[in-house]
């Protein structure tokens, strides 16, 4: 029975330690800049409406092509609870954005309607000024950190290129800039720091 009770325990921590290492490790490193940073602006993201049925569908689908549709359903269940709205496409694009709300988060929903494949994202992506990239800041609850997503438009199409996850030491005020792979930001302090874009 002891050695039951050990073995439990032992297996209780190990998995503690696991869980805090990969938390530690999802982490960027991050160091302090001294000189000044030339700030680039976000622009939102503009969408063109489509026309929608009057009466709010159930199902929100799409037809990609001939042989090829997907669809986001509302469920009322309380196990499974989640609600769509179509905000619109990003213009001079296939892109759709679709807003998704469950009981407790809200999530963006890129759907490129030449091939189906969407793009679940923490928030509205926002694009950085002269470049085709774009960064969106998530709305963590109280077990998530902080962390922006860093997505790229290439040919039409947007992916997911690197995600910044932020320590509790520093608590982010904004976005100062992109310089190819190196993200500067800025803190509640009003301290500049560097980082790497991880993937």
């Amino acid at each position: 029975m002891r050695n039951l009770i050990k073995n439990t325990i032992l297996i209780c921590l190990l998995i503690f330690t696991a869980f805090a290492h990969a938390q530690k490790s999802s982490e960027n490193t991050f160091s302090k800049v001294s000189q000044k940073i030339k700030a680039q602006k976000l622009i939102v993201t503009q969408l063109v409406k489509s026309k929608l049925p009057k009466k709010k569908p159930k199902c929100l689908i799409y037809q990609c092509n001939p042989n090829l549709k997907t669809s986001f359903c509302n469920d009322d269940s309380d196990e499974n609870y989640a609600e769509f709205q179509e905000l619109g496409y990003i213009v001079n694009t296939d892109i759709f954005v679709i807003n998704k709300f469950t009981y407790n988060e809200e999530f963006y929903i890129l759907l490129n309607k030449k091939d189906c494949k969407s793009l679940t994202l923490d928030g509205f992506p926002l694009k950085i000024e002269n470049t085709n990239f774009f960064i969106v800041y998530n709305n963590p609850s109280t077990d998530q950190r902080k962390k922006i997503q860093i997505l790229k438009m290439e040919n039409g199409k947007m992916s997911r290129v690197g995600e910044i996850v932020f320590p509790e030491k520093i608590k982010l005020q904004k976005f100062i800039r992109l310089e190819s792979n190196e993200v500067y930001i800025l803190d509640e302090k009003n301290q500049l720091w560097k980082t790497i874009i991880s993937k």
